[in-house]
């Protein structure tokens, strides 16, 4: 495949994402582990992500395995052990043969690069002294970007050990990602509350332009306001918006070139609660990181949710309370109930496929999320 050509998405029409059913739930999807008690919290599903032809969906656990399932038929291909460094934010690059992760393991925190080719490590790619929080492979090339509690971000290139581009001291647990052209970084750091965007060529100068997020609903809340715990970024395929995904009940929608807020998404329950729907007063990151997810047509936004449930916004005309303004207050369009699907602890990773109607939701199970067809269409597809 040509790394330079995108592959083009489908349009999901608010009537499709509404007759979204889970087609495959996996129960098996994550290994309990031999010695575990049968007191010992279950293992959770940390990643979900798909390659780009979307023709296969890979997932890495709390078990210290990735696996590779085939989209199309909604089955288990191949699953590789990573005991010894553990696995997270697990990633194809544009060789759908090879995968990034992140290290959980060992106290190196590097980032990993294996072949399911021949179930080898082709390369370590190491300079994060804590945990990675943000992978993202660039769209349009081999290059990548990582960010973490080091307070850094990197960008590597697959055929070098060290990383080729620096931001150092950021001011606190960092996340960071490509724009749609790769050649734009956004980079938010939570301690400061400020985001702020580099160019790729030249990230070791000053941002070209950065703003604090500023949400007013926590101002009246308390005095100093509450900081949010700003787990993830993204920006949309279109490049018009940056998604900014925290630990508590709101995620922000900003501006992409002014960073300014244009929406505030509400509706969810933040992945900072415990597995017993328990929060601190204090916001923390708990399981939040990997619960956002833009659709390929950059209309819709679905979150995972401490309920177990899957809140679906819609970035063009979506709902607002009728006491406030854009950007406070952006009701779900959708919700997407699990009801026996997933267990009461939470969908903590959710993902589009960026070529078919499809959504994969994971937390203690997987799930590939279909629009409703009818029983002989389903056999007719190897469902």
């Amino acid at each position: 495949m040509n790394v330079n050509q995108k592959p083009r998405g489908i349009i999901l029409s608010e009537q499709v994402v509404n007759q979204l059913r889970p087609a495959k739930v996996f129960s098996d999807a994550i290994v309990r582990p031999k010695h575990a008690s049968s007191s010992t919290e279950p293992c959770q599903i940390t990643s979900v992500s798909f390659d780009d032809t979307g023709e296969k969906c890979l997932t890495c656990g709390e078990d210290e395995n990735f696996v590779v399932w085939d989209a199309r038929k909604g089955s288990k291909s191949m699953t590789f052990p990573s005991q010894k460094y553990g696995v997270s934010l697990a990633r194809f690059t544009h060789r759908s043969a090879n995968i990034l992760h992140a290290s959980t393991k060992m106290n190196d925190h590097a980032i990993r690069y294996h072949s399911t080719h021949d179930n080898k490590y082709l390369s370590y790619f190491k300079g994060h002294t804590a945990r990675v929080l943000s992978l993202q492979i660039n769209p349009t090339n081999d290059t990548f970007l990582s960010a973490g509690d080091d307070g850094t971000a990197r960008l590597w290139d697959l055929r070098m050990p060290s990383c080729v581009g620096l931001l150092n001291d950021v001011g606190g647990a960092t996340v960071a990602a490509f724009d749609n052209t790769g050649a734009v970084l956004a980079v938010a750091c939570s301690d400061t509350q400020t985001i702020m965007l580099y160019s790729a060529a030249s990230m070791d100068k000053a941002p070209f332009h950065y703003a604090s997020l500023i949400d007013s609903v926590l101002a009246q809340t308390a005095q100093p306001p509450p900081k949010p715990i700003f787990s993830s970024l993204s920006f949309s395929n279109d490049g018009k918006y940056l998604l900014v995904g925290t630990s508590s009940d709101a995620h922000y929608i900003l501006d992409a070139f002014t960073l300014q807020m244009t929406h505030r998404l509400v509706g969810h329950q933040g992945l900072e609660r415990d597995r017993h729907g328990q929060k601190d007063i204090q916001p923390r990151r708990g399981a939040s990181g990997e619960e956002l997810s833009w659709s390929a047509d950059s209309q819709w936004i679905a979150s995972g949710s401490a309920d177990s449930t899957v809140y679906l916004w819609r970035v063009e005309g979506s709902q607002t309370d009728s006491s406030t303004t854009i950007p406070q207050f952006c009701k779900p369009v959708v919700t997407l109930r699990s009801g026996d699907t997933h267990e009461a602890t939470g969908i903590r990773t959710v993902a589009f496929n960026p070529r078919f109607a499809m959504l994969a939701a994971a937390g203690e199970k997987l799930s590939f999320w279909l629009p409703a067809k009818d029983e002989e269409s389903k056999i007719a597809e190897g469902w």
